[in-house]
């Protein structure tokens, strides 16, 4: 059926939050921050034991043979499903078109979790997808979806799914439990990926069936006020690796921090999270902060930062942070690094993967002039804030070019200055 109205306005809310491919950035964008985001997990990843090390990363090649007609389900529209297989399993999967087979490379667990995903994809073309809950399995989230907002998570043609799964890098689709699954209301939908991949994805799914079915996810006191996630039970093997501090933290947000803290299409909310390292998701009215200790920290602080530049300038003393490199801006160039409406500035914390702002540091003096003002640009990733910082710089250079050298007025920008990390309006 078409989606009513109601559904339309949701459904652009959602992709407002992030999920429209104008406001994920270009591909090149796309591909460098999921190249951050695999360096942080082999980074932060808890540390194995060497025997599984060595085991795990002796790369090999397995072969399926398939049905003819299982080969244009499997390889997908330009590709997509079997890229969408690839990125979830990160193995290289080669499916030959002539002698219906399919090679996959990789380590040990990467094949045997293609073979697993591209079974599971070629289950659906002929029915439904029986999985079995008494498998442990690490790689698996289970979420139950209300019956009358499975077709709004869906979307046209199953659009709003696969955009979840290009964010996350997951393999999702609905199925039936066998063996010891958990009945009820609901449908089950099957999240495959990496934990970080699987709980951004399920913050995700959340966020759309609150919008849907309010109160549904989201637990509120006496007053009215979101207090926290309703998280039914985990299915086997589901669970943070031991010696993780892996958690998902909760920020109740007013309507007008709400507004703020999403941006214009969701940009302000994927800044902090890229900025901090952390999974950032709105579901309802709570901010939902997931990741290892550090990571929340982080995304907690520059939640709290952001929020702040609402209502007035904001000035952070820096001095013995290792997340912020500060830089010095002559006053005259405030403006032209902010932009109008901070639309430069936004253009270099999406190049670099940053977020950034202006703290005073210093007051107006009695003659009315400005005091110094200094950018400062955090960021879990000291490549990122070089980045920026080299940005910044070169734009520094241009505008005293433009200016002659000298003081001289704002012949550009026109945004920013007085604690111009107001961008977000």
């Amino acid at each position: 059926t078409s989606p009513g109205p109601r559904d339309t306005r949701l459904r652009r809310l959602l992709m407002a939050r992030g999920d429209d491919d104008e406001a994920m950035g270009s591909p090149r964008e796309r591909d460098e921050r999921r190249d951050r985001d695999d360096d942080r997990d082999r980074d932060e990843r808890p540390a194995r034991r060497r025997d599984d090390d060595d085991e795990d990363n002796v790369r090999g090649k397995d072969s399926m043979s398939i049905e003819p007609e299982d080969a244009a389900f499997v390889l997908g529209r330009g590709g997509a499903t079997k890229k969408k297989i690839e990125r979830a399993c990160q193995a290289m999967i080669d499916l030959n078109e002539r002698e219906y087979r399919i090679d996959v490379m990789g380590t040990k667990r990467q094949r045997k979790l293609a073979m697993d995903y591209l079974r599971y994809v070629m289950q659906q073309r002929v029915g439904p997808v029986n999985i079995n809950c008494d498998d442990d399995r690490d790689d698996l989230t289970i979420l139950t979806v209300p019956d009358d907002c499975v077709a709004f998570v869906m979307g046209r043609g199953g659009g709003t799914l696969r955009m979840i799964e290009e964010e996350w890098l997951t393999l999702m689709f609905f199925a039936k439990m066998v063996e010891g699954g958990r009945t009820g209301a609901g449908e089950k939908l099957m999240l495959f990926g990496t934990l970080r991949a699987r709980r951004g994805a399920e913050l995700k799914v959340m966020s759309a069936v609150e919008h849907k079915k309010p109160g549904h996810f989201v637990a509120f006191d006496d007053a009215g006020v979101p207090e926290g996630l309703k998280m039914g039970e985990r299915f086997k093997g589901d669970v943070v690796p031991d010696g993780a501090d892996w958690a998902v933290d909760t920020i109740p947000l007013s309507n007008d921090d709400f507004s703020y803290a999403l941006g214009s299409q969701g940009s302000t909310r994927r800044k902090l999270a890229t900025a901090s390292g952390a999974v950032l998701e709105y579901v309802g009215m709570l901010a939902c902060i997931a990741g290892y200790k550090p990571e929340r920290r982080r995304c907690r602080d520059y939640l709290r930062l952001l929020l702040k530049q609402r209502t007035g300038p904001v000035h952070v003393e820096h001095e013995g942070r290792d997340d912020v490199i500060a830089v010095h801006v002559p006053p005259q160039s405030v403006g032209f690094i902010t932009g109008s409406r901070g639309e430069t500035l936004r253009h270099i914390e999406r190049l670099s993967g940053t977020f950034c702002f202006t703290s005073s540091a210093s007051p107006i003096g009695e003659s009315g002039g400005r005091g110094n003002e200094t950018l400062l640009i955090f960021g879990h990733d000291a490549r990122a804030r070089a980045h920026a910082r080299e940005e910044v710089e070169e734009r520094i250079r241009d505008h005293a070019r433009m200016q002659g050298g000298g003081g001289g007025g704002r012949s550009y920008g026109g945004g920013g200055g007085g604690g111009g990390g107001r961008y977000d309006d």
